[in-house]
């Protein structure tokens, strides 16, 4: 699916050279076997961030590049926010995003490959924690309020508690995660969601490391994410491919890997651990 150019596009894929990547058509253009296809990427936590020499890093953008190394898939890749990513998904004017969570809507547009399982903690300062036993204990304080990303799933428990918080008035929905943060750190909101996977760039960049706890208070909420397909722009034959590739990324240990790379190896165990009951 052919789009219009992007404002900036990291290029990945293993490029023009790669003999197996690429097969010659009919006219004897040079065309890629897998491909191209335009994918969204979005900051958030150790997914997609800066680093300190300010690069855009992260488990997804690695996550990508080793799928087109095993299957010479060629990505265009650009930043969007969540909430554009899913109206263009939607509409069928996107091929490809990451991490993404199911849900029964988005299955009727998207093939979904995980290759990551988490959960969602509610973050809170220090001197509130004692008080937040429960959701329930939040819920039944009016004076809290939440902060969380627009178009985002937390889990059903999580949800079905948001829900309940909009209809009094106390969810504030931001763009991105990064803006969520400064708005905790500016004291703007009493807690918000984040995973393992995610929050320790988020606390870092704001001096918030020290200053927060997390609380597991739904342990039954895993979500599983991962590749979301177009079923309308991507071919089922490049579909399965790029099953086929996590798959063996999730039994060769490669995902555990990168994953390490930027949470660190607890936390990566502790996702491939609950990686291996997802789909």
């Amino acid at each position: 699916m052919r789009r219009g150019p992007f404002l900036s596009a990291l290029r990945l894929g293993l490029g023009l050279a790669a003999a197996t990547a690429f097969g010659a058509s009919a006219q004897g253009v040079v065309q890629p076997v897998c491909g191209p296809y335009e994918v969204t990427l979005y900051e958030f936590g150790s997914l997609y961030y800066r680093n300190g020499q300010g690069q855009r890093v992260g488990i997804d953008p690695e996550v990508l590049e080793e799928v087109a190394r095993r299957t010479g898939c060629v990505f265009h890749t650009r930043l969007d926010s969540r909430v554009r990513t899913w109206a263009l998904m939607a509409a069928n004017r996107l091929d490809m995003t990451v991490s993404g969570v199911p849900t029964p809507e988005r299955l009727l547009f998207g093939e979904f490959v995980p290759y990551l399982s988490t959960r969602n903690h509610l973050i809170v300062r220090r001197e509130l924690a004692s008080r937040i036993a429960s959701l329930q204990a939040f819920e039944a304080d009016a004076s809290l309020r939440v902060a969380v990303v627009k178009s985002f799933r937390h889990g059903v428990t999580l949800d079905r508690w948001l829900e309940r918080l909009r209809a009094a008035g106390r969810v504030d929905e931001y763009p991105d995660a990064e803006v969520v943060a400064r708005v905790f750190a500016a004291g703007r909101a009493d807690a918000f969601l984040a995973q393992p996977i995610t929050w320790t760039p988020l606390l870092e960049r704001n001096a918030m490391a020290d200053k927060v706890q997390m609380l597991d208070l739904a342990p039954g909420d895993t979500i599983v994410g991962g590749l979301v397909l177009s079923r309308v722009g991507v071919r089922p034959a490049d579909v399965e491919r790029m099953r086929a590739a996590v798959a063996a990324m999730r039994a060769d240990g490669s995902l555990e890997a990168i994953m390490a790379r930027h949470v660190g190896a607890k936390v990566a165990r502790e996702v491939a651990r609950e990686l291996t009951h997802a789909p």
